[in-house]
């Protein structure tokens, strides 16, 4: 006999669908300049090729609501991303690799029962398309590492990995940027900052993670008095939220290490601001990622990295931890760090984390690897270096979708190893829609309303206050305190996602060990412990933890 253990249920369900259904794109609508292009030596009699417009599939028929796996069959000269629609609500974008032929790109999506629409719309524009067809869909749980990546990382920041880790799946983060400091008082109690407050109006309750930039912490005007008191700011602010029992969440938008211009954007990016144009590639040797620790660059970045590692140090000196996020949005095309190869980027990524957990000394906090979407696995530092993988992503005003593409390219690129975050966003993802739609950020991040910032107010009104007083969304008033937090000792790495709905007769598929390997199709011989049980219920497929004891 199994023991069920009735909380611990893994999410894995399979749409009814039990084959793929063909969508032929020359039956579909397009608008703008896309077109449809009769072919042969395609799957139907011809194709549509999407342009600089859009292509959008209707009747997509869904036997019952659920999601399901999208397989889109496409050709592109180079590398092109485009954005995807569900039903007219935006379910991320789609990376398109170069081909030489017609190949295959999947994802996941979230259909209602009966007719939906698909729509894949220009971003980068520029691929043909030959069909698109719908068939089910299996989620695999997450295997999360018990412990951060930080060697003897300090005792709150493995509460810190433990909370995240333990809420993922379950509950996610609510959180806010800061921007302007002028109207904050230095030590003052971190809820009389304005983005906070702004957050408070709002929904009548506190962010549980306040966002901190290192902004003004270096680059050529560091030491002046207004930047200076800018950052100290920040640390006030994040040692009072710490205390109140929040998350500071760390990121610096880091300005020229060799102080010679006052900007981090490169000159395509800047407009009429001031950009940098430093090269980090300077400081390896020639034709390596090797670096040249006598090169002027190599210096310069290793002063600002000590500098920055200096304040996280007074954090951990007051048993404070935080989330950092250096060099993001890598692979994006407009900052200084993101202007060479992945290669090029792993390598500055590494010398930052090296430099201040290994020679620094930083052990208090959990760090976020943050890539383009393109640039996931490619510019991948190496999943020893960090946490948490994360997105930035700008949906329009009143958009409240999952973003679940997104989310399934993180987890798949990820193989379910890392803590999945929204570090940047605009209006929030519904709670509803992350649940439905199996895409429960660890925490979302919409940046500042101060400094004329408009993305907190992209959130409806209604969407802010149900998202706040949901269960399901963790508030600053819904923090257990970390003086009374006990880390999960539970060190298995497969994490639960979702409490299934299905109940009745089941009938036993496959027996799993937590790291997924097939061990049969009964306990009997198998010494006690935890396994996945894979079922039959109710036409679904469903994986289930139980406990042999």
């Amino acid at each position: 006999m199994f023991k069920r253990n009735t909380v611990a249920i893994l999410a894995a369900t399979l749409a009814t669908t039990a084959f793929a259904t063909k969508y032929e794109a020359e039956s579909a609508t397009v608008s703008s300049e896309a077109k449809i292009v009769n072919s042969s030596g395609v799957s139907g009699t011809g194709y549509a090729s999407l342009q600089e417009g859009s292509i959008t599939f209707t009747g997509v028929t869904a036997e019952t609501a659920g999601k399901y796996t999208l397989t889109i069959h496409y050709k592109a000269g180079d590398f092109k991303a485009n954005y995807l629609k569900v039903n007219g609500a935006t379910a991320g974008t789609i990376d398109f690799a170069a081909t030489t032929g017609w190949a295959d790109i999947t994802t996941a999506v979230t259909l209602k029962a009966g007719a939906n629409s698909i729509a894949i719309e220009k971003y980068w524009g520029w691929i043909d398309v030959d069909y698109i067809d719908i068939s089910a869909y299996e989620s695999k749980p997450f295997k999360l590492s018990a412990s951060p990546v930080t060697p003897n990382a300090t005792e709150s920041a493995v509460k810190l990995y433990s909370f995240l880790r333990e809420n993922f799946g379950k509950k996610t983060i609510s959180g806010i940027m800061t921007g302007d400091m002028s109207g904050y008082t230095l030590g003052a109690d971190f809820k009389t900052h304005d983005d906070v407050k702004y957050i408070y109006t709002r929904t009548g309750k506190y962010p549980a993670l306040v966002g901190l930039d290192f902004l003004f912490a270096t680059g050529p005007n560091a030491s002046q008095g207004w930047n200076m008191e800018y950052t100290d700011k920040a640390i006030s602010i994040a040692k009072g939220l710490w205390k109140a029992g929040g998350i500071p969440a760390f990121t610096w938008h880091w300005k020229d290490p060799l102080d010679k211009k006052d900007a981090f954007y490169i000159q395509s990016a800047a407009g009429t601001n001031e950009y940098t144009d430093f090269d980090f590639s300077t400081g390896f040797k020639s034709g390596t990622t090797e670096w040249n620790t006598e090169s002027a660059a190599y210096k310069g970045i290793v002063a600002d990295i000590d500098h920055i590692a200096d304040y996280f140090l007074e954090l951990q000196k007051e048993g404070v931890a935080g989330i950092f996020r250096p060099l993001h949005e890598a692979g994006g095309k407009w900052f200084w760090w993101s202007i060479n190869s992945g290669e090029q980027f792993a390598a500055l990524y590494r010398l930052v984390f090296d430099r201040m957990v290994k020679v620094k000394g930083v052990k208090n906090m959990i760090w976020v690897f943050n890539p383009e979407g393109s640039t996931v696995t490619s510019w991948d530092p190496g999943s020893e270096y960090y946490d948490v993988l994360s997105i930035d992503i700008y949906n329009s005003a009143n958009d409240h979708s999952s973003n679940a593409s997104s989310f399934d390219k993180f987890k798949s690129a990820s193989n379910g190893t890392k803590i999945l975050a929204l570090s940047e966003n605009g209006p929030i993802p519904d709670v509803n829609n992350m649940h439905t739609d199996e895409a429960v950020w660890s925490w979302w991040m919409p940046w500042y309303s101060t400094w004329s910032g408009t993305w907190p107010g992209q959130t409806k009104d209604a969407v802010w206050k149900s998202n706040m007083g949901d269960e399901r969304v963790i508030s600053l008033e819904d923090m257990p305190g970390w003086d009374k937090y006990k880390p999960n000792q539970d060190t298995s790495t497969t994490r639960l996602a979702k409490v299934s709905p299905f109940y009745g007769p089941a009938t036993t598929i496959g027996i799993f060990d937590m790291n997924g390997h097939y061990v049969g199709l009964t306990t009997q011989g198998l010494p006690q412990g935890r396994y996945i049980v894979r079922q039959r219920i109710q036409g679904r497929n469903l994986n289930a933890v139980y406990i042999k004891k």
